[in-house]
């Protein structure tokens, strides 16, 4: 799915013919006859409606019908209360609204769906790919159309060198985009179009209060997520549709064995779709996550003989596929009909039978690290930016082609579940504001199991510097050298890989220095919070690389953890509840009782990786030494490629040094795949993307 919007300007038309030419595309026009919305997106993922002047459409997954829709576009409020009358609809998906000539524009709340912005010919276009806006910038200045920002369309190249850092560049520099003058709306916050090409940013969400205690939150949290995985079942209904079928659709899900992804498959399971879950095996012997990927298909299998048994139907049709078909009774001829009784045409896609599952062996698929054949055509690049899951890149894609030659073209992930649920030490400064005695006391503990000094164990529960300083002080860290800091502040402490050029230092400082300055405002007043939103903005920035990854092969990836109602939940759980001695992730497995059975719920934290990603790097060591020899990132000064090579030829890395490769490595590939075709413009100094402080008053323009 690729969109624009653009405003009711005349500029507009002449935009519209910068666009290439495409019979795919699909455009939505303003009554003037202008473009409004144009792009590509498929019938299942778009729900459109009017009501007198005002329109609307969504775009991404959502169980919304047209007539649902425009019920939400009369009424008080303008824009605002067309947002505000949407926020209660289940899915994850693009709003975009128009009203009296003003246009909205709205993402998620944990990025997922991401949009951006930037002034091309005079006025505001607004668009989910940064490389779109770039590519019409390009296009329109060659045009003659009047010029933008310096360096408008071309390749930012300061960018790359926060790619390096780890885990992860802080907010909002994070947001920054690959390409010059584009800019990223920050999650929660929505872009407005004004007729006369002008635009603002306002705030339209606030992080709930956490006061809400374990029991009523964990009921929250499962009719969310409940919610989340019924609308990922309604798109693949329509996808059945479209496919020529009707009736039943095909999900398939990762099952793992922890315990956000074991409730996807039970929670699916209880939707009128075929469910195909799959699951990487290991042949160690003992392999937890074998193990429990197992157990866990087998209580799927043994649920849905039980619920069959319950309707009354037979069960001549095996779980595990092997067995014969059921026979069709009363069928016409060029037809047969599912369990439920669905009209299939024949020829369609069946699916996988109820219950399917689909064990991955890791010595089948590609091996970690493995590297592209064709450097144009095979990087597995996005090229928004560089690859979050790249060293998993091959084997996500070997799966997306598995399951879709099984029927499934949505795949559900947990990504966001650890984010979410998972223990926060920031959570133990928020929770010293409110009850010293219990964060002093998990404090203490986590001092002696976690070895943290004491200077660090008292940061972590007392201190309170602002967001602003905190980041203009971690500025000095990202050189890597020195004592490892422990505990937690705002963020984790960003370090740059020792392969990391001294200018590439330099920039990384000058640009977390230039953000601080601006005084952002951090996701949310409390650490805790705060901290769960970087967790899940980064989860989200996986699914999106992920999504582009697989998108060739037909199959998009969805996220149901990230969804907004399931995040608003998840934020609203008393400090005090946050953490249990004892139990792995309690807000989660307590939202899952009744759905996922004991058994299977009773995992604790999940099993330590594997030696895959070392085994990996030893297979391809020299694929990747030679990057080194020729390297995009070199030439640009960001790092010294002799010591690269010595710790890509490591014998034994350490987890540290994985993670930081991991990133330099996607940072080189996207570089090889994206920057031949587009050089980069004369150096300026481009602001970082700033977070607003407040929002700004009704009607106020941005120049």
């Amino acid at each position: 799915m690729d969109f624009l919007v653009l405003p009711d300007h005349p500029a507009s038309d002449a935009l519209g013919r910068c666009l290439p030419a495409s019979p795919s595309r699909r455009t939505l026009r303003h009554p003037s006859g202008r473009p409004w919305i144009t792009g590509h997106w498929s019938p299942d993922e778009a729900v459109a409606a009017e009501a007198g002047p005002r329109r609307a459409l969504l775009l991404g997954t959502t169980p919304a019908t047209p007539g649902t829709l425009a019920r939400l576009l009369p009424g008080p409020g303008h824009l605002d209360g067309i947002g505000r009358r949407a926020r209660p609809l289940p899915g994850s998906a693009f709003l975009l609204t128009a009203a009296e000539g003003d246009l909205r524009c709205r993402g998620d709340l944990a990025g997922v769906r991401l949009l951006h912005h930037a002034r091309i010919a005079g006025v505001t276009v607004a668009g989910n790919l940064p490389q779109d806006l770039a590519a019409l910038a390009r296009a329109a200045a060659a045009a003659g159309l009047p010029a933008g920002a310096p360096g408008l369309g071309f390749l930012d190249e300061d960018a790359p060198a926060l790619r390096l850092l780890v885990p992860f560049a802080p907010l909002p520099p994070a947001l920054r985009p690959a390409w010059r003058a584009v800019s990223a709306v920050p999650p929660g916050h929505h872009l407005t179009l004004y007729a006369n090409g002008r635009h603002s940013l306002a705030r339209w969400w606030s992080p709930p209060e956490p006061d809400v205690p374990l029991e009523r939150a964990a009921e929250h949290v499962g009719g969310a997520l409940a919610d989340a995985v019924a609308a990922r079942a309604r798109r693949a209904q329509r996808q059945a549709g479209a496919d020529g079928t009707t009736g039943r659709g095909t999900l398939s899900a990762g099952l793992s064995g922890s315990t956000g992804a074991t409730g996807l498959c039970f929670l699916t399971a209880r939707e009128d779709v075929r469910l195909l879950t799959t699951s990487w095996t290991s042949r160690r012997p003992g392999d937890e996550d074998t193990r429990w990927s197992a157990h866990g298909a087998a209580a799927l299998a043994a649920a849905e003989r039980q619920r069959r048994r319950r309707a009354g139907q037979d069960t001549d049709e095996e779980p595990d596929g092997n067995r014969g078909k059921r026979k069709n009774k009363g069928k016409g001829k060029g037809e047969t009909r599912g369990r439920s009784g669905d009209r299939r045409v024949s020829g369609a896609p069946e699916g996988p039978p109820p219950g399917t599952h689909l064990a991955l062996p890791y010595a089948d698929a590609p091996a970690c690290y493995t590297p592209p054949t064709d450097a144009r055509h095979g990087t597995p690049a996005d090229p928004a930016g560089p690859l979050a899951v790249f060293r998993e890149a091959a084997r996500l894609a070997h799966r997306a082609r598995l399951v879709a030659e099984r029927g499934s073209r949505l795949h559900l992930v947990d990504a966001g579940a650890d984010a979410l649920f998972g223990h926060r030490p920031a959570a133990l400064n928020s929770l010293a504001r409110r009850d010293l005695r219990t964060a002093a006391r998990r404090a203490w503990t986590a001092h002696h199991l976690c070895r943290w000094t004491a200077r660090d164990t008292l940061r972590t529960l007392l201190g309170g510097r602002s967001y602003p300083r905190w980041l203009a002080g971690s500025a000095p860290r990202t050189s890597g050298r020195g004592r490892r800091a422990g505990g937690a502040d705002w963020e984790a402490p960003p370090t740059l890989p020792p392969w990391a050029h001294p200018d590439a230092v330099a920039t990384v400082r000058r640009l977390l220095r230039e953000a601080a300055d601006e005084a952002p405002e951090p996701f949310a007043p409390l650490r805790a919070q705060h901290e769960i939103l970087r967790a899940v903005l980064h989860a989200a920035e996986t699914v999106r690389g992920a999504d582009a990854l697989t998108a060739p092969h037909g199959v998009g990836h969805e996220a149901p953890f990230l969804d907004d109602a399931v995040v608003e939940a998840a934020l609203a759980l008393d400090l005090a509840d946050r953490g249990r001695a004892g139990v792995h992730q309690p807000l989660l497995t307590r939202a899952l009782r009744g759905v996922v059975p004991d058994g299977v719920l009773g995992r604790g934290t999940p099993a330590a990786p594997g030696p895959g990603a070392r085994t990996g790097l030893r297979a391809h060591r020299d694929a990747l030494a030679a990057l080194c020899d020729d390297s995009p990132l070199a030439a640009r000064g960001l790092i010294h490629p002799d010591v690269l090579r010595r710790h890509l030829t490591a014998p034994q890395p350490p987890d540290a040094t994985l993670r930081a490769l991991d990133a330099t490595l996607a940072t080189e590939y996207w570089l090889r795949a994206v920057a031949p075709a587009h050089p980069a413009a004369p150096a300026v100094p481009v602001p970082a993307v700033p977070v607003p402080r407040a929002a700004p008053a009704k009607g106020a323009l941005s120049p």
